[in-house]
């Protein structure tokens, strides 16, 4: 006589809308307030407190989730892979954001600006960002105006001291005529008497109140000589510490497109993986 066999099939799932509301949504808000930090100035002191604070808040709901999830090294929760990206995401902008900081506080006494540095985040990643400095429009045009500018004040510079130590060579080397005139020695010119036959004509005395406002005017033209090079060269140095400022700021605002589409593209192929993310 057969025997009766009966066979079930149980099919059991977690509900996914306690996860959902409790775990992934605070996760993108502390992540949103991760991608806020990026657009923080850098002056304001909180910058770096701000992202290791976020860092610290996501490794606690980390620690919920593997307390909730079930022991298994089978497979990774879905879960814990999106907590896994975002955790990611955030360390890289706290590694960033001390990469920006360093930017900002560089001065010209300490760093001098490559030029990768100046060619990629002072003109090319600013005109695919679409950012200007005050008074400095940034466009393909302006770019390739300004490197050929600079190949000809290249060019310019080596000629001058070219044509400058053939000079001193011609002032040093300059043979001396027989027949009498003027020959140059130092750069300034003396006369030669060799070879006249009449003798050399005295020096008319200088007066002393003469003498005496010539170096008056000479110390006070060369005061001015200092003053005029010390205000150029600390425009310079400002100058510099701009394109430092302006070389952060660019950096932030590529880290702000390039995180924030990473969270979003992030979330949503979580929660369209997430098999039945309601359950009625």
């Amino acid at each position: 006589e057969p025997y009766v066999d009966i066979t079930f099939t149980i099919h059991i799932r977690r509900r996914t809308l306690y996860y959902f509301f409790n775990l992934i949504v605070p996760c993108v808000l502390i992540s949103s307030m991760a991608l806020l930090g990026f657009t923080l100035p850098p002056d304001s002191g909180e910058k770096l407190t701000l992202g290791v604070t976020i860092l610290l808040s996501l490794t606690v709901f980390m620690n919920m989730v593997s307390e909730i999830m079930p022991n298994t090294s089978d497979a990774v929760p879905l879960i814990g892979t999106y907590f896994n990206c975002i955790m990611m995401m955030v360390a890289s902008s706290v590694v960033l954001t001390v990469v920006v900081l360093n930017y900002h506080h560089r001065t010209a006494e300490t760093h001098v600006m490559p030029l990768w540095v100046r060619s990629v985040f002072l003109q090319w990643l600013p005109w695919i960002l679409r950012m200007n400095r005050p008074k400095k429009k940034i466009t393909r045009k302006t770019i390739l105006m300004s490197n050929r500018m600079k190949e000809l004040e290249m060019k310019e510079k080596a000629s001058k001291s070219l044509l400058a130590n053939v000079l001193d060579i011609d002032d040093d080397f300059r043979p001396l005529s027989v027949s009498g005139g003027f020959m140059r020695m130092n750069g300034n010119p003396v006369e030669n008497n060799i070879g006249n036959n009449h003798s050399p004509t005295p020096p008319t005395p200088i007066p002393q109140a003469t003498c005496s406002s010539s170096r008056e005017l000479q110390f006070i033209l060369k005061e001015i000589k200092y003053m005029t090079n010390r205000l150029r060269l600390k425009d310079d140095e400002e100058e510099i510490v701009s394109d430092w400022k302006f070389a952060a700021m660019v950096i932030d605002r590529f880290c702000l497109i390039t995180f924030t589409t990473f969270t979003v593209i992030t979330t949503i192929a979580v929660l369209l993986t997430a098999p039945h993310i309601i359950v009625e």
